[in-house]
């Protein structure tokens, strides 16, 4: 039996259906991510797990209870905001103790545990700090701490890292996933941003107009995306029209030229399919290496370490991305003639709907 267990929760706002009949299951201990654009439904599938809204139709199970219409004080969950919600008036530690306090745990117990937490967060200098007086980052480490000091039985993240800058989401998104895996808590970490859900996720589950598109790992979902939307919306790819002539042997007609891919054995001769290639399965040669599409660079962007070269294909045939070490690019400034190809395995193949 699954450790957190939704099945078939749907949510409507008026004539507007938010979620459609959502069914996940998370095991004891593991950190999930929500992934989505805007308005997918990922924030109200969080918010129907806490009990801060009501579905409409199906049940919440955890640890083999049903809490659908639970209060979200008899839940024991911990949840963080992207907003922080410190109380001002409180230091550090007394905000850590809060949950603890209204709990009306010993005081002795409220300060040894607010001490762990501010010990695990890095924080124990800062303890008799007020909010203001500290950085958005610690802050959120301060939020963290709340969360876990009553031991919840679910950690909830809403976009908890959105209002940081670039490096402090970096480093306090490693850090919450060292504390997940130091604390065991079972977490759902809500986000749009899908480098943050590829890189501390055990799974991710990719939404879609208050559906779930696709739920595996990181890596399945990066290389093996179940439809058009999440290769799309999951790491820059390159579509290209194709067609397959024959699907024994994962052969297709790409512009024009017979092509083998792997992927695309089994399927219908005439099917007509998305040929999807990634940045870094893509490989450039000199114009008019046997086998590639010639193109056009016509664009540089540098990313350190790598370089991405947007390639334009001859004769209006659409364009790819490469990714590629930087020191290599520097034999091919933008105007560069250059031909791409790529291993018989790397193209993603998916059906045109």
């Amino acid at each position: 039996m699954a450790y957190l267990d939704l099945e078939r929760v749907a949510k409507s706002y008026g004539q507007v259906r938010v979620l459609s009949e959502i069914s996940l299951a998370l095991e004891e201990g593991e950190f999930v991510s929500l992934l989505g654009p805007s308005g997918c439904g990922k924030t109200t599938l969080l918010r129907i797990v806490a009990g801060f809204e009501d579905p409409d139709q199906g049940t919440v199970r955890l640890a083999g209870t049903e809490i659908t219409g639970a209060p979200p004080a008899k839940r024991q969950m911990g949840m963080v905001f992207q907003a922080y919600s410190l109380f001002p008036n409180m230091t550090a530690e007394e905000n850590i103790r809060f949950g603890l306090k209204v709990r009306r745990v010993a005081a002795g117990a409220q300060k040894e545990r607010a001490q762990e937490l501010l010990g695990l967060v890095g924080l124990t200098q800062h303890r008799a700090k007020y909010p203001h007086q500290l950085s958005g980052g610690q802050q959120q480490r301060v939020a963290l701490a709340r969360a876990l000091a009553i031991r919840p039985a679910l950690l909830l993240l809403d976009e908890p890292l959105s209002a940081l800058d670039a490096k402090v989401r970096v480093q306090l998104r490693e850090e919450i996933r060292h504390i997940q895996r130091e604390t065991g808590v079972t977490t759902i970490f809500v986000t749009h941003d899908q480098e943050e859900a590829l890189s501390i996720s055990d799974r991710v589950v990719v939404m879609h107009q208050g559906m779930v598109s696709q739920v595996g790992t990181p890596a399945a979902i990066y290389g093996e995306p179940a439809n058009i939307f999440v290769a799309r919306f999951v790491g820059a790819v390159a579509e290209l029209p194709a067609e397959v002539v024959d699907g024994a042997d994962g052969i297709v007609e790409l512009f024009g030229r017979k092509v083998r891919a792997a992927r695309a054995r089994g399927m219908a001769a005439g099917a007509r399919i998305h040929f999807l290639l990634r940045p870094e399965t893509v490989q450039v040669g000199p114009a008019g290496t046997d086998g590639g599409l010639d193109g056009v660079v016509v664009g540089r962007t540098f990313f350190g370490a790598l370089t991405s070269l947007r390639i334009q294909l001859a004769e209006g045939r659409g364009s790819v991305t490469a990714a590629m070490p930087s020191g290599e690019t520097s034999r091919l400034p933008q105007g560069s003639r250059v031909s791409v190809s790529w291993a018989e395995d790397a193209p993603r193949i998916l059906p045109q709907e």
